[in-house]
């Protein structure tokens, strides 16, 4: 496990974790005509491996949502695997949708970019890439991103991490986002902005994915898996990192799950309520 906190610490280190603007990079060497659209590209990886990544839609139905009583809880998982080079097709960013209420967020971020070339920065993973054969199985680590933020917010991460030999969960928490593009159309929001600003209750955040992520890896490990690629993963060397909030959920998860023996929090504060985290900071 020290081996994944080191792994994970000089990643972090190495990339900008905040989003659009900050995370990707233009991607053409020669300047573009100022009529041209910005083509923004996320750091190569640095690791052997090319990268697969899929997406999963998780409900818990013994659980409803804390921030919307009525619906049970959501989450949705982008989960990127040591692959095969060449095969599959290149992944997307986010949706044009997710972008635009990222970018209404972040201000004058807004006045230097559009949502469609956020949408369309480039990744370097691809969808339906078949896996990466391996003596063993894969570590798997677990991503979850700052209050507000998107899993795709994580991907230069994720991305990373994965061509280095490890599975990895990044994590959208339903309602804790500003916007993020669920099956059937649904666009949901950030309803837990509303109520844990006005009262500072952000614990209530970093408790509730300490409640999530138990969840993820029972359906990413136990008996009946819900992933089609769940035989790659190690569920003996699992570890945790986050952003932000996604930190302080890190340090609650290793707390709340003996199975996560290995962490790193990311830019938010350590907390004695958390004795068995690790925590490191990066840029944020």
């Amino acid at each position: 496990m020290k081996k994944i906190i080191r792994v994970l610490a000089a990643v972090a280190a190495g990339l900008v974790l905040a989003g659009p603007g900050t995370l990707a990079t233009p991607a053409a060497a020669q300047p573009a005509p100022a009529e041209a659209a910005t083509r923004l590209e996320l750091p190569r990886p640095t690791g052997a491996f090319a990268v697969g990544r899929d997406t999963l839609h998780l409900v818990d139905h013994e659980r409803k949502d804390p921030w919307v009583p009525t619906a049970d809880r959501e989450l949705l998982l982008s989960l990127y695997y040591p692959a095969l080079a060449r095969t599959g097709s290149p992944a997307p960013y986010m949706e044009v949708t997710e972008a635009k209420a990222l970018l209404t967020d972040r201000g004058q971020l807004g006045d230097h970019v559009t949502p469609e070339e956020v949408a369309a920065t480039r990744t370097h993973a691809r969808t339906g890439a078949l896996p990466r054969p391996a003596a063993g199985r894969y570590p798997l680590i677990v991503l979850s991103p700052g209050f507000t933020m998107p899993r795709a917010s994580l991907t230069g991460l994720a991305e990373d991490l994965a061509s280095r030999g490890y599975i990895v969960a990044a994590v959208d928490h339903a309602y804790e986002s500003d916007g993020t593009l669920f099956p059937g159309g649904r666009v949901l929001t950030c309803k837990a902005c509303e109520q844990v600003f006005p009262d500072r209750s952000l614990h209530r955040v970093s408790d509730g994915r300490a409640r999530d992520v138990p969840f993820v890896l029972d359906r990413l490990t136990g008996p009946r898996p819900a992933w089609r690629h769940s035989w790659l993963i190690d569920s003996r060397r699992i570890g945790m990192a986050g952003h932000s909030i996604g930190g302080a959920a890190a340090s609650a998860t290793m707390a709340a799950d003996p199975r996560v023996d290995a962490g790193v929090n990311m830019d938010a504060p350590s907390s004695r309520r958390y004795p068995r985290a690790a925590s490191t900071d990066a840029p944020s």
